[in-house]
């Protein structure tokens, strides 16, 4: 159970393609299943992108990560509340955690190519 969590902590994406291969299966529609299976990777992000940056630069960015994020709920949470003067709870807090999985996917992809990068140029020289 341990070695399962592990691989899913350190490859969001296999929990990315897992929940969406079986949501697409059991649901049969497509954009409900990408939603679901961002909602579920968007909480392991988190940790790999926590872990990630442990292992390249060798500093903790856990308490930044969930900083940034209610931050950006309050940002959001304002700029909903001035278009629409009464905000819908649910919505709002979708929309706040499908940009974050957009946010740390890009976090993301950007690190794990820098420290693949770094490996390679470490390894070279």
């Amino acid at each position: 159970m341990v070695n399962v969590l592990s691989v899913f902590v350190i490859y969001p994406i296999v929990v990315f393609l897992v929940v969406f291969l079986f949501c697409k299966f059991i649901l049969h529609k497509r954009k409900k299943s990408i939603g679901i299976a961002s909602d579920v990777s968007t909480f392991f992000l988190y940790f790999s992108i926590t872990n990630l940056f442990f292992f390249i630069f060798l500093k903790e960015i856990g308490w930044y990560l969930v900083i940034f994020s209610i931050i950006l709920a309050t940002i959001m949470t304002y700029l909903e509340w001035r278009t629409k003067k009464e905000i819908e709870v649910i919505p709002l807090l979708r929309k706040i955690w499908r940009l974050l999985f957009l946010l740390l996917c890009s976090l993301y992809a950007l690190l794990w190519l820098f420290g693949v990068i770094r490996y390679v140029l470490s390894y070279i020289s």
